[in-house]
């Protein structure tokens, strides 16, 4: 015989008592960790930085098939901030294949989060990578474009005139010839 406490009733309301409890302090514990990313992500957008980098967490590969889920810095429905993406694809249909999510980080799914955040070391490594290289690409085109705005302002200014182009002329023809030593007089 079965007691009235193992009855399916009495299980499900003990059962949800439990659960009241633990999704209250899931939900408390989520929310420090999100503050926490809040005070990141402040500091990261601070430096103003408008590159975005992303950092493998999880990721992989059957076959064809494959998947990463990211953590990284990034504009998010025109916002910057630390963000979480997940992409997969399959190698043999590279072209409209690929599924992407992505989302701010305290808006991605919490299996997410709690993975990614241990990461956050090396997002800030590749940050730094990342910025070192944009520097480098940019300087060289900060270079460029100096050497063409000089010359172009020279040109403007009347100080540095292109090569006038040139093309020879033929002479006159001698018309005696073409009468046949004829002239007229």
């Amino acid at each position: 015989m079965t007691s009235k406490s193992d009855s399916p009733i009495s299980r499900a309301q003990t059962s949800y008592q439990k659960l009241t409890t633990a999704a209250a302090n899931l939900n408390t514990a989520s929310d420090q960790l999100g503050k926490i990313v809040v005070e990141l992500e402040a500091a990261l957008k601070s430096l103003n930085l408008g590159i975005s980098s992303w950092v493998s967490f999880s990721a992989w590969q059957d076959g064809s098939d494959w998947s990463s889920d990211d953590i990284g810095y990034a504009k998010i429905d025109g916002k910057w901030g630390i963000a979480i993406r997940s992409i997969s694809g399959n190698y043999d249909f590279p072209e409209g294949g690929e599924k992407t999510g992505e989302w701010p980080f305290n808006d991605a799914p919490r299996a997410l989060r709690i993975h990614a955040i241990d990461k956050f070391p090396d997002l800030l490594e590749k940050l730094v990578k990342d910025a070192v290289a944009f520097t480098d690409q940019i300087n060289n085109k900060l270079k460029q474009s100096k050497e063409l705005s000089t010359a172009i302002n020279g040109v403007a200014k009347g100080t540095d005139r292109p090569p006038k182009e040139t093309r020879e002329i033929p002479p006159p023809p001698d018309f005696t010839e073409i009468l046949g030593g004829v002239t007229k007089k």
